[in-house]
Formats: C-alpha cells, structure tokens, sequence
C-alpha cells in the first residue's frame, strides 16, 4: 500500500474480521480528503457495505432517507460528548462516537450492529420493503439474518479502543490542519453523499471484479450520473475508473498466479479479460512484469498444499 496510515485501516479490518465489528466513519466536515493517504486508508470505511445494507441502499428513495440521517447524526454528537447507542430506520443498532478536534466536531465512529430486539428489527424491515416497492421482504430478511450478526465481543470491551481511535483521528486533524483551510460543515452536509458514492463504488468494484463492469451499471448502483461518479472517482483516487478496475483485477490475478495452476489464458478470463494478450499487456504495464515472469519469480515460495511435487511450470507465453 505504500501508506502511512495503513495500520489504521489494517486494525478497521481486524475489528470486523476478528470480532464480527461492523465500522463505518462519518466525516461531517471534509476532514478525511484533505490528506491523500489518509483518504486512501479509509476509504473502504466510509459506508456500511454489508450485503444487507448494500442490498437495502439499492432502492433510491431507501438510501435518501440514509443519507439524511447525517444530518440527525451530526445534532446527536453535538450534544454528546462520548458514544451514545442509536437505531438506523432500517432497525440496526450502532454505537457512535464523536470525533472532535478541539471545540470541531469533525465526524463520527459508527461500530456495530447490535441486535437487541431481532424480532421488532425484522418488522421494521418489512415496513420498509412495502414502502420502498422495488425491496423484496423476504430477501431483505434473508441477507438480513445471513448477513449482520451480533459482534462476538462485548461493547464495554471494545468501546475503549474506539475512543482512542477517535481521539488519533482528531489528533491527526489537528496536524494536518495547519496546511489545509477550516473544514465547513454547513457545506459538507450537502456533499455528504460522497463519501457514500465512493465506498459503493469500491465495494461494487470488488464483488464484480472478475466480470462487465461499465461506469453506466456502477452510477446506477451508486444513484448518481456518469459524469458525477467519474469527477469524485479521479478526486479521491487519482486515477480514472477503468484504471481503478483494472488494478483491483490484476491484485485478483496475481493471487491467481501464485495460488493456483490456471494458465493465462484462463486468469485473464477469470478476471473479467476475454483477451489474454491484452490482459498480459494490462498486466505488464501496472505491475511492471509480464504475467508468466511474475509467476516464474515468485510462485515458488508459495506452500503447494499436500501436493508432494513441483508445481507445473508456467507456460511460456501467452
């Protein structure tokens, strides 16, 4: 990753891997965008992406009324100086965390999901698929009951640590303010969508990967125009969709070339390539070797299982 804040994104994933602890950081005021780095660590960290969420949020009018919970959100943390426990509309209970830099309120921590009531939660779901008509209640509680879990870890043990990461982030800010103008939070209420637009952007990259992907399908699945997707795309990345893509799916293949025996021509058509040769090119280019030459470097310090032979050799060309 190259970044100096990848710890703090490796320990995100550690709490939702490890301890079934489902994070998401608000940014109320533009604090995150203003350092490269610091963006690039969080951004996976910026919506809640389960499927359930992302399956709910696919509706348009479901994920405005998402949306205009920040605003809800912001007024609570302005009145609570540590975590406080709330419900989303969609019945999900988090705890929230404020993140402040002095006397700003720069954004939150939102940890969960606790389910203190599943019953009155699966009602409430329901309500919401017969308002939002294109919701499917019984997949919604299908992903629902498959999808968010309790964490396997009590809140009193993992609050604390939250704190102090709420309390590095404000630190944080407050070094890299002095180079950066005053974040405004009157304006970012209306770019607050942003944030949410990049994270399913990047969670719909990952899952679709290894098939089509068009920037007309990820606006739609986003509820945003091309053009719009595309300018916070190359904003907050630095590179244009197709080459975003394109990375993701050469990180796929080189797993692929390390892992497994597939040739080439395969990898690329399991990476969304029907051209080898391009893929080979593609390859090339971002990771600075072709294909076969990444495979005869590095496939042999990878464990082969049981497997008492050597592994077949890599073919020669593509």
């Amino acid at each position: 990753m190259g970044n100096s804040y990848k710890a703090l994104s490796d320990y995100l994933r550690f709490l939702r891997d490890r301890w079934g602890l489902q994070v998401c950081i608000k940014d109320f005021s533009g604090f995150i965008p203003i350092n490269k780095e610091l963006d690039e660590a969080l951004q996976p960290f910026l919506a809640h992406t389960s499927p359930f969420c992302m399956y709910m949020k696919s509706d348009p009018e479901h994920y405005r009324v998402c949306l205009s919970m920040i605003r809800l959100m912001y007024n609570k943390c302005e009145k609570h100086q540590g975590a406080y426990f709330g419900v989303c509309h969609a019945g999900l209970g988090e705890y929230v965390l404020p993140i402040r830099s002095g006397g700003t309120l720069l954004g939150s921590i939102n940890a969960g999901f606790f389910q203190t009531t599943p019953r009155l939660t699966e009602a409430r779901i329901r309500r919401t698929c017969r308002r939002c008509s294109p919701l499917n209640a019984d997949e919604a509680l299908h992903l629902y009951r498959t999808s968010i879990q309790n964490p396997v870890v009590e809140a009193k043990d993992i609050l604390p640590g939250l704190e102090l990461l709420a309390e590095y982030l404000g630190q944080t800010y407050r070094m890299l303010q002095p180079t950066h103008t005053q974040p405004n939070a009157a304006r970012r209420y209306h770019n607050s969508s942003e944030d949410n637009i990049l994270t399913h952007a990047i969670e719909y990259i990952r899952l679709n990967a290894g098939g089509h992907i068009t920037v007309s399908d990820l606006a739609a699945f986003c509820h945003c125009s091309e053009s719009y997707l595309s300018r916070i795309f190359k904003k907050r990345t630095g590179v244009n969709i197709n080459v975003y893509v394109n990375k993701v799916r050469m990180e796929l293949a080189k797993n692929h070339l390390l892992l497994s025996r597939e040739n080439i021509a395969e990898i690329a058509a399991g990476v969304g390539f029907n051209d080898p040769n391009y893929f080979s090119r593609v390859f090339t280019q971002i990771i600075g070797i072709p294909p076969t030459e990444f495979r005869r470097r590095f496939q042999r310090d990878i464990p082969y299982g049981d497997d008492k032979e050597d592994p077949a050799p890599a073919p020669k060309s593509v």
